[in-house]
């Protein structure tokens, strides 16, 4: 399974993500799930329910995982989220996937 988040460059208080911060983050999901793919940045927006507007940037972090530990990267991408101080997060699964060891 692939399972998606977007990790943003500030914070929904408009402070922003230092990279030091960013790759612990990124090495703790590599040490968690075995590695990730991380793409961008990507300009984006949303509204929240109450009407409030968030247009940030942000990048797109993909990890594999087998399914009986997407409730384990759903838990973590939580985590970030909320270390990075987001009101809300994007949370994607998809099946498919392999990584090909050509060793």
């Amino acid at each position: 399974m692939l399972a998606i988040t977007r990790i943003p460059t500030h914070r929904n208080d408009g402070s922003k993500v230092s990279q030091r911060e960013r790759r612990a983050l990124l090495s703790l999901v590599r040490d968690r799930f075995g590695g990730y793919s991380l793409e961008g940045p990507f300009e984006g927006a949303w509204v929240a329910d109450d009407g409030q507007v968030y247009e940030e940037t942000s990048y797109r972090l993909e990890v594999m995982v087998p399914p009986e530990r997407l409730g384990e990267v759903r838990a973590t991408f939580v985590r970030i989220g909320r270390q990075l101080g987001q009101r809300a997060i994007y949370f994607e699964v998809r099946d498919g996937g392999e990584v090909i060891d050509l060793e």
